[in-house]
């Protein structure tokens, strides 16, 4: 029984340099921030995903909140390496993923209904030990507490 491959596979296979090579913008809110957070807790109820942060210099949590979620996921950033790639790092501790995400990883297989529309932003929150990638149609809402 001979391979099967699904003609949108065939092209995306030219496009592996992207997933190889992202490229990454700093998300301009999350500059109120500085440093890398630790990533605390990650709650989702299928209205918002809330992932909260420690800063070392800030007294309160930060909370990262998103409506609109289609998907995340929680990788520790020794699986994340491409990103690290001094020419691809950017400032920050929040990027909107433009090309070569999870987004677009994701888009190779044939059942992502959600790569074939324009529809959707990714954006990944780095921390000390873990990072999490979040598809959404919204941008991050950034708050901390009032004490």
């Amino acid at each position: 029984m001979g391979a099967y491959a699904h003609p949108s596979l065939l092209v995306n296979v030219m496009n592996i340099d992207a997933i190889n090579y992202p490229i990454v913008e700093t998300f301009v809110p999350s500059s109120l921030y500085e440093g890398m957070p630790e990533i605390t807790n990650v709650q989702y109820d299928l209205w918002l995903l809330q992932i909260t942060a420690r800063f070392q210099n800030v007294d309160n949590p930060v909370y990262i909140t998103f409506d609109g979620v289609r998907g995340f996921r929680v990788l520790d950033e020794g699986d994340l390496l491409e990103f690290w790639n001094p020419e691809i790092r950017k400032n920050g501790w929040l990027w909107l993923v433009k090309k070569g995400g999870w987004f677009d990883l994701e888009s190779f297989r044939a059942g992502f209904v959600s790569g074939i529309t324009n529809r959707y932003d990714e954006y990944l929150i780095l921390g000390e030990n873990e990072c999490v990638s979040v598809i959404t149609d919204r941008q991050p809402v950034i708050s901390t507490p009032n004490p």
